[in-house]
């Protein structure tokens, strides 16, 4: 059993007993001032004060277990209980990193789901050693091994192609879902049943476990959608849909998800914003959500990708570099005027 897992068991069987609220208590000054305190740079380079503060909103509004006792009980009286498709393409991700991605769904309030995973013909042996894990834990866990990497956009496919919900999310192999992830987004559909794209708000996850960069979204804004990719995670989509979109488009691995919610929101304007931090996003040195030009590819690739979504729409428009980094401004072309 990987150590990381195992670790976590110990620690579930004691944590609500009177040792373990004495431990917590007595832990958590230290904890704090041991992630302020870690050797690598990147974690004291990059937090600032607004981090502070938001520290103080997710220790103010984190869950405890009356709230999480309050949220399942709420869950039981949904009328509409869909089963939601996680989809998670994997590849050589450390292993720290994916038990914590995974463990993340089996944490979640509401439990009607599914997670499809797709490893992508990973080296590193402990992939399959904790993938195989999981699904001996539970056999709402299903996996395809491929035999030869097909990148991102194939292995998200792959991972489409074992989903049986109704709705599909998407979670990468290094970042984690809050437990009320999926609680809010069937909340949401039970007063909004003609919801067809669902996004929420996100942070960012140090590699000490520290919550910080909050980014909290506006509403559904086709225009804000065509300079830069503001929906990013956690998107949960109408299966359906997704599958009528024509799923992942190879060529277009670091923006594929651009591309595919460029496609989806010309079949649909039923999409909703959920104004709350549901996803958690992995600030793994090298990685977008580290450095925002991490990835100078991933912005090649999303200039073609919004070019091709203006030449499906029928607009006539230059794509031009925006004037914050990683943005896009269209400039229009003018109409012929008829003689």
């Amino acid at each position: 059993m990987p150590w990381g897992i195992m670790s976590q068991r110990l620690w579930d069987q004691v944590k609500n007993t009177l040792l373990g609220r004495i431990l917590r208590r007595l832990l958590s000054p230290l904890k704090w001032f041991g992630n302020l305190k870690k050797k690598k740079i990147y974690e004291l380079t990059y937090f600032t004060k607004e981090d502070v503060k938001y520290q103080k909103q997710v220790r103010k509004n984190r869950l405890n277990e009356k709230k999480i006792k309050t949220l399942e009980k709420e869950t039981e009286s949904f009328e509409f209980q869909p089963k939601i498709s996680i989809i998670m393409p994997v590849y050589n991700v450390e292993q720290k990193w994916l038990e914590e991605a995974i463990e993340s769904v089996f944490l979640q309030v509401y439990q009607n789901w599914e997670l499809c995973i797709a490893d992508d013909a990973s080296p590193s042996p402990h992939i399959k050693e904790v993938l195989n894990f999981f699904k001996d834990r539970d056999e709402r866990v299903k996996i395809k091994y491929l035999e030869t990497n097909r990148g991102i956009s194939g292995a998200s496919n792959e991972a489409l192609s074992l989903a049986t919900g109704q709705y599909a999310a998407l979670l990468d192999h290094d970042d984690a879902l809050s437990r009320d992830s999926l609680f809010e987004i069937v909340k949401l559909l039970n007063t909004h049943p003609e919801a067809e794209l669902i996004y929420t708000d996100e942070d960012k996850l140090s590699m000490g476990g520290l919550h910080l960069r909050p980014v909290f979204k506006p509403d559904w804004d086709p225009d804000l959608f065509l300079t830069y990719n503001y929906i990013c995670h956690l998107v949960v989509c109408k299966r359906e849909l997704v599958e009528r979109a024509g799923r992942f488009r190879p060529g277009f691995e670091g923006s594929q998800d651009y591309d595919l919610l460029l496609r989806l929101t010309e079949l649909t304007d039923k999409i909703f914003h959920i104004p709350k931090v549901l996803y958690h996003w992995r600030m793994i040195p090298g990685s977008a959500a580290f450095v925002v030009d991490a990835k100078a590819k991933t912005f090649e690739r999303a200039k073609r990708a919004l070019e091709e979504a203006l030449q499906r729409r029928g607009i006539r428009a230059e794509v031009l570099e925006g004037e914050t980094q990683g943005t896009f401004l269209i400039q229009k072309h003018p109409m012929n005027k008829s003689t």
